[in-house]
């Protein structure tokens, strides 16, 4: 899953609170030194609910994008 578990981000994507419990969802960039970056998404950003190794930072926020998307769309459903 993940590799380094207390580095800093390189760029934090995105934030959404959820209203609910007054917890805060982050999605992070950070940087891998085996290979490309690392994507995770989590209330603590060292403690990952997902992660993804990526080749490029483009591409991890492509997918941070298509993430948000679905945490929004998933909102819409409730």
């Amino acid at each position: 899953m993940t590799i380094s578990t207390t580095s800093e981000p390189l760029e934090i994507c995105w934030r959404v609170l959820e209203a609910s419990s007054t917890r805060i969802l982050t999605c992070a960039i950070f940087s891998n030194s085996m290979a490309g970056v690392e994507l995770r998404l989590g209330y603590l950003v060292d403690v990952p609910l997902h992660s993804r190794m990526m080749r490029d930072i483009d591409s991890a926020r492509a997918l941070a994008q298509n993430w948000l998307d679905a945490v929004r769309a998933a909102a819409k459903r409730t």
